[in-house]
């Protein structure tokens, strides 16, 4: 099936055994050009992974499961001198460092060659509706990645993600060799591959950014830090992102309240029943802080 037909390919594959991994593997090693990207559960986690590796070709489309089974069998193929297209390549060339040490080295960002050529629209889903006239639902663009199985529908979006890649690289490519261009993407090309993955390091202070920290008085000042980091805590014990344990403008409310029994708690926009009880006694523990923070 060719890639200049992308809207027309059979349902993605999903890839959850070792024995089909290896004949994918095998199948992309006879590739010259392979459309990757990822999807991630940041929204959902407290400590992130990734969830799904979306993998397309001129004749397939699949999608490798590496909750179920371990990928790395995948990185000889993919850190060859084999192009990767990516669009946005940033983020995925991260995480796929810091998970599995894969390295990128001979990657096309999709984005990164449209802003070159000027184009107006960088996302991908803008692209693909003015190039082939396929709009892209954004359904499932928070969904849980993390969470098993996956329905058909999942399956189906994620595959969209590198479904069009493939022929969009063949038409900004040429372009970009047309006008000369081509030299100045590839140096920003090999600049995305060699970046790292960012550590995450928490921050104590980080509540001082937080919009209308500033007008706190001392007090206040002292319990939105004994929350931020009470959030944290639990957040990490909950492997659940901080902002759903816990919303900051609650802890806002809480800072300025000074609660000193449950009651006065009653009415903090955003302290649902389930955020309290995930929380338990940590926020009238932190509303008892004093002092300069």
């Amino acid at each position: 099936m060719s890639g200049s037909d992308p809207g027309h390919l059979p349902e993605p594959r999903l890839i959850a055994g070792s024995d089909e991994l290896l004949a994918l593997a095998e199948q992309l090693s006879r590739e010259e050009v392979v459309a990757l990207d990822t999807e991630s559960n940041s929204f959902h986690a407290y400590r992130e992974r990734v969830c799904l590796l979306q993998i397309s070709t001129p004749a397939l489309d699949v999608i490798v499961d590496p909750l179920a089974l371990d990928p790395r069998p995948l990185g000889p193929v993919l850190a060859s001198r084999r192009e990767l297209v990516l669009h946005g390549a940033d983020y995925d060339v991260r995480c796929l460092k810091r998970e599995y040490g894969w390295a990128l080295p001979n990657l096309f960002d999709t984005m990164v060659a449209a802003k070159r050529l000027g184009r107006a629209q960088l996302g991908l889903a803008a692209l693909v509706e003015a190039q082939y006239g396929v709009r892209m639902s954004k359904e499932f663009q928070r969904s849980d990645w993390g969470k098993r199985p996956l329905t058909r529908a999942q399956l189906r979006y994620a595959a969209l993600d590198t479904r069009f890649l493939l022929p969009l690289h063949a038409l900004l490519s040429g372009e970009l060799a047309a006008r000369g261009l081509m030299d100045d993407a590839r140096r920003e090309f090999a600049r995305i591959a060699a970046v790292e993955p960012r550590p995450k390091v928490f921050d104590p202070e980080g509540w001082r950014k937080l919009r209308g920290a500033r007008e706190l008085d001392r007090d206040g000042k002292a319990i939105l830090r004994a929350l931020w980091i009470a959030r944290e805590e639990r957040a990490s014990a909950l492997d659940r992102p901080p902002f759903k344990v816990l919303p900051e403008q609650a802890m806002l409310e809480i800072a300025r309240r000074k609660p000193s029994q449950e009651q006065d708690l009653d009415g903090v926009v955003g302290l649902t029943p389930n955020v309290r009880r995930r929380m338990g006694g940590a926020l009238l523990d932190a509303a008892r802080a004093k002092g300069q923070p």
